[in-house]
């Protein structure tokens, strides 16, 4: 027969165990929870990994395409642009256009010129149109065309600088213009172009074709304005009239009136000879009227 103390023990020592087993540990409030601090080379790796999953299944998706059109072919091809590619998304929503220059041409004329429609299939635009489209306005030098997936055309700009203006009837309010290239144009008669020098002797058969001028006299000229215009002489005698008209010569008339005449080789050692001139002309005191630089020596000089 058990003990009745023993019983009472073991009841005792139950007890104990459940107090102990239902007392939670309170948390301390004042003890600050621990912080943890991120590593930056493991977040750059983890945006590594990141990237090459995505690069692993934009070339699994590619491969797949191709797999498709080896396959199918041009029918399958047909069918992924026009159902499911359309259904993701790969539909034109913008054209951005990017104008590089003085702004002479509007991003409306480009966007028109172009001939792309918002809501075509951007797989079925042809880049090369685009460019073609575009390159056919004469003040565009040059262009670039990019395809930004998904549903995006980038259309970037390059207008012609004009540096020179022709002597050519033209329409009201516009000018034919030269660039640095000797590609003719026709553009805006703002206040810019006004400012300009003008060049005589170019026939309108020439600039009508929208060619090049490849004529050694009309290269020479404006070879002759980079050289005068970055030189301490452009101030002094800053180009009015340009005249091409003669074979292997340049006239030149200044806004104050003087008459220099170029050949259109040798220009540089032409200008220093012009230097030494009007170096000359300031010591005594007089105004040059005429300078005819052909010759290499005894250069003809007529003073006011």
């Amino acid at each position: 027969m058990e003990s009745p103390w023993i019983s009472d023990n073991l009841q005792g020592e139950k007890k104990m165990n459940l107090i102990k087993k239902g007392k939670r540990k309170k948390k301390n409030r004042l003890k600050k929870p621990r912080m943890e601090v991120l590593d930056a080379e493991a977040l750059k790796t983890d945006s590594r990994r990141k990237n090459k999953i995505r690069i692993l299944l934009r070339s699994v998706l590619f491969m797949i395409l191709i797999g498709v059109m080896a396959v199918g072919g041009i029918q399958a091809w047909s069918y992924i642009k026009s159902k499911l590619l359309v259904r993701s998304g790969y539909v034109l929503k913008k054209i951005d256009v990017e104008i590089i220059g003085m702004g002479r041409i509007a991003k409306e004329e480009i966007i028109q010129a172009s001939k792309v429609r918002l809501g075509d299939n951007i797989f079925d635009i042809s880049l090369k149109d685009i460019f073609l489209n575009i390159c056919s306005i004469q003040e565009v030098d040059k262009a670039i065309i990019r395809r930004q997936l998904p549903d995006r055309i980038l259309i970037r700009v390059w207008e012609r600088k004009p540096v020179v203006k022709l002597a050519i009837k033209s329409k009201p309010n516009q000018r034919y213009c030269l660039d640095d290239k000797g590609y003719p144009f026709l553009t805006a008669n703002r206040e810019d172009i006004l400012s300009l020098p003008e060049m005589v002797g170019i026939p309108l058969k020439a600039v009508e074709t929208k060619k090049r001028i490849e004529e050694p006299e009309v290269s020479a000229a404006i070879n002759l304005l980079h050289i005068l215009g970055n030189s301490s002489l452009h101030f002094t005698f800053e180009p009015q009239i340009i005249d091409v008209s003669r074979p292997f010569t340049i006239g030149l008339i200044t806004r104050d009136g003087v008459r220099l005449t170029f050949r259109i080789d040798h220009l540089m050692d032409q200008l220093n000879r012009l230097q030494k001139i009007y170096s000359f002309s300031q010591s005594h005191g007089r105004k040059i009227s005429m300078v005819d630089l052909t010759p290499d020596q005894n250069v003809p000089v007529i003073f006011q």
